[in-house]
């Protein structure tokens, strides 16, 4: 019998030490991030959040899909706010070396922005009176990417991303994120 738990017990300790060496070597990392940019519109400081699922194809291929919100009260309109899609594709020209990975990347992004503005002021017994208008559009555009990130830990990741980001309409949204992740 004590054979058995002996042999039980080692059995155990061999698969947890094959499943940590995994875990290091997962492909899928998530991250989240908050930045500011500058929406170019109507040059808006825009206040932006942002999630990103990356697959690493190889140690000089990444993919990423992510989605951003962003919104501003700072600028031509009197708020705005986006919600944006993106697909990108990354190259790590010096090898993601899981430590460090300094990659260059572009992709595609679909962008929704709502302006809200003052359409028209009046005065009323000495009251302001406002009329609000509002501007909804869908942008098509692409990315260019810059970002560095390092590993805390073998599951812990630290970043930033500097980016740029031109669209169909004219509009043009530029900044950098600060991003945290984890590995999964």
């Amino acid at each position: 019998m004590r054979k058995i738990i002996i042999f039980i017990c080692l059995a155990l300790s061999l698969g947890t030490l094959n499943l940590s060496a995994q875990i290091s070597e997962q492909s899928f990392d998530v991250r989240f991030g908050v930045g500011r940019s500058i929406l170019g519109t109507g040059d808006m400081r825009v206040t932006g959040f942002e999630t990103e699922l990356n697959y690493r194809i190889n140690p000089y291929l990444t993919t990423s899909t992510s989605v951003n919100y962003g919104k501003s009260s700072n600028g031509v309109f009197l708020t705005t706010s986006y919600l944006q899609g993106n697909l990108n594709l990354f190259v790590s020209p010096f090898k993601n070396t899981r430590e460090n990975d300094f990659r260059i990347g572009t992709g595609l992004s679909v962008m929704d922005v709502s302006d809200v503005y003052i359409s028209e002021s009046s005065f009323e017994n000495g009251i302001p009176r406002y009329v609000y208008g509002y501007d909804d559009r869908t942008s098509i555009g692409f990315n260019i990417i810059i970002e560095n990130t390092y590993a805390l830990t073998d599951k812990y990741l630290i970043g930033a991303k500097v980016f740029t980001q031109p669209y169909t309409n004219g509009d043009i949204n530029s900044g950098i994120i600060i991003k945290l992740g984890v590995r999964i």
